[in-house]
């Protein structure tokens, strides 16, 4: 059982903890290090989701995305000891997933976009599907590098600072990098004439 103490509005962990806890993930974290494994349950229903989605995104296949998923989890799990308060739970992460899609995209390096791009939904209209489809051809043919910072900071919806710690890089390098990203859509929209 955790201990925990009330200092004036913050919580903090009676183990000697100096970083107030933030939020219901290290509560947690902190569970299951103190052999409490079931309770990790709880932080994979929460990022299951968010997780498949962002290998789906990058890899375009459901197969891929599901094992890489469960992959991820068993990393964490087993990275849990090294996990740093100071960090969300969720960005660290989404860190081990980035490594382990950007991993996997070096092994591969062949793309299946067809499985991806039917899962617009239906009930979209013709035009915003037709401008996604062309979007997602368009984040498809971007250098890997440029590709992760685009799915992490508009399809995942990551700050900045999320992103950066994602990638390990600073927020400055993720700015520039989505510039640079940005730029080579442009360049690929309007060579397809659809910009």
């Amino acid at each position: 059982m955790i201990r925990t103490e009330n200092t004036g509005g913050s919580l903090k962990v009676a183990d000697g903890g100096r970083k107030p806890i933030s939020d219901e993930d290290h509560l947690i974290v902190r569970h299951v290090l103190s052999e409490s494994v079931n309770a990790y349950g709880i932080l994979i229903a929460k990022y299951q989701v968010p997780i498949y989605n962002l290998f789906l995104r990058m890899l375009h296949n459901r197969e891929n995305a599901e094992e890489l998923t469960q992959e991820t989890f068993v990393r964490a799990y087993e990275a849990l000891p090294t996990f740093r308060y100071e960090y969300r739970f969720f960005s660290w992460l989404y860190r081990i997933a980035v490594n382990q899609a950007l991993n996997s995209q070096k092994a591969q390096k062949k793309y299946v976009g067809e499985e991806y791009l039917s899962n617009i939904p239906a009930e979209l209209d013709e035009k915003k599907s037709e401008n996604s489809e062309h979007m997602r051809g368009a984040v498809n043919q971007l250098k890997d590098v440029s590709k992760t910072v685009i799915v992490l900071k508009y399809y995942q919806q990551l700050t900045y600072q999320e992103v950066a710690f994602a990638l390990n890089i600073t927020e400055k390098k993720v700015r520039s990098r989505l510039y640079e990203a940005r730029l080579q859509l442009k360049t690929i929209l309007e060579k397809t004439g659809y910009y």
